[in-house]
């Protein structure tokens, strides 16, 4: 299978971001394993990696001064994977990135404090966010070099951003390759001695495996949120939390029908008489159980018979007075009134899909909110009591 990598593996791989600490051989390791995987084999285009200072020392002097990476380059076109073009890395420009320190002042030697951790976070979310920007490129992200809440780290920022087309993954090495220090890669062209024995071990026989690590793609949740955000790690954590917290969370809605009132969890909502009407006459739907509506076009004379039925000769400043007396471009009204109401509700603190709940939206024209967290009193009801 091997023979046939240049049919196999696509003309534009995937970036390979890896977190490493003091073991150069994660990385090397790491390619390898994607490299020559029985099936689905891959060879990363790009190679980032993320480390401390003292991490890219060790990585400069084992893979560029001793030779470690070219070696790694012969031994994969000697089987028959292709590298020309792919695995572009080197210890100039930005295939090495160290973590500052939390001043920036610095790079850090090691991953000590709180403080080091929330700006191992933020170079993590900086990578990856911006590489997550290109849609046609994948990212595979290897969390088994360094500390472990490092791992932690680059799995959180994965979370946030990472795709349906990404992977997060961890190397494995069999026993006694896994405690032999200097290896690189199987077949790595070096003596080395069993760390139990003393004895010469070939490193031909040492054998990888490549972990899947799952991860929820919460982009696909948050989407729009994510995109709107530029916050920090910590923020955009803050965020997506009170996000979670919030998407079902009960909510209540009244509406007074003579006063044009609209209180959502008892906070009251100030809305125009056009954006009244608009409003409750989703909720009368929503209360009933009935569904969406196919089209905004099909509100004009549904508003105005709501407004008939509601008016009241005696006030000419009632919500109904508008929606019977002035024009209106439904298509295009209908619209603007969801988008004023989302903002209202914006500011009176609730969370993007609570408020995808509470307003009629594209591709969904109800509101959805359970029939009895609905109550809608006034002069046309028989009782002040939630609608069934």
């Amino acid at each position: 299978m091997l023979s046939d990598l240049k049919e196999i593996v696509p003309d534009a791989g995937p970036t390979l971001v890896a977190s490493i600490g003091l073991s150069p051989a994660v990385l090397t390791e790491t390619i390898w394993a994607l490299a020559t995987a029985s099936e689905d084999p891959v060879v990363p285009e790009r190679v980032i990696v993320v480390t401390t200072s003292l991490g890219r020392r060790r990585l400069v002097e084992a893979l560029f001064d001793q030779g470690g990476w070219e070696a790694l380059l012969i031994a994969l076109e000697e089987r028959g994977i292709p590298v020309e073009g792919r695995l572009k890395f080197g210890n100039i420009g930005d295939s090495i990135r160290a973590f500052p320190s939390a001043d920036r002042s610095a790079e850090l030697d090691d991953i000590r404090s709180e403080a080091d951790n929330g700006i191992v976070a933020e170079t993590l979310c900086e990578i990856v966010r911006g590489l997550a920007d290109d849609e046609e490129r994948p990212i595979i992200a290897s969390l088994a070099g360094g500390r472990k809440t490092t791992g932690a780290l680059l799995h959180s920022v994965m979370t946030l951003f990472g795709r349906a087309q990404d992977r997060l993954t961890h190397v494995l090495v069999d026993a006694p390759f896994d405690r032999v220090p200097h290896f690189l890669f199987p077949g790595w062209p070096a003596e080395v001695l069993h760390p139990d024995t003393g004895k010469f071990i070939s490193t031909g026989d040492a054998r990888l495996r490549l972990a899947e690590v799952p991860f929820v793609p919460l982009r696909y949740l948050f989407h729009r949120d994510l995109k709107r955000s530029a916050g920090s790690y910590s923020r955009l954590i803050a965020q997506v939390r009170n996000w979670v917290l919030n998407i079902d969370h009960d909510l209540e809605v009244s509406l007074n029908a003579d006063r044009g009132e609209v209180f959502v969890n008892g906070k009251p909502i100030q809305l125009s008489a056009f954006e009244f009407g608009f409003y409750l006459f989703f909720a009368k739907r929503a209360a009933a159980g009935r569904s969406p509506i196919a089209a905004y076009a099909d509100l004009d004379e549904p508003l105005r018979e709501l407004a008939h039925e509601h008016q009241q000769a005696d006030d000419f400043g009632h919500w109904s007075q508008d929606l019977l007396e002035r024009e209106f471009d439904i298509k295009e009204d209908a619209r603007k009134w969801a988008s004023s109401i989302r903002g209202k509700l914006r500011q009176a603190g609730f969370g993007s899909y609570q408020i995808d709940r509470l307003v009629p939206g594209k591709g969904h024209l109800a509101i959805q909110i359970p029939p009895e967290d609905i109550e809608i009193t006034g002069s046309q009801f028989s009782e002040s009591s939630k609608s069934t």
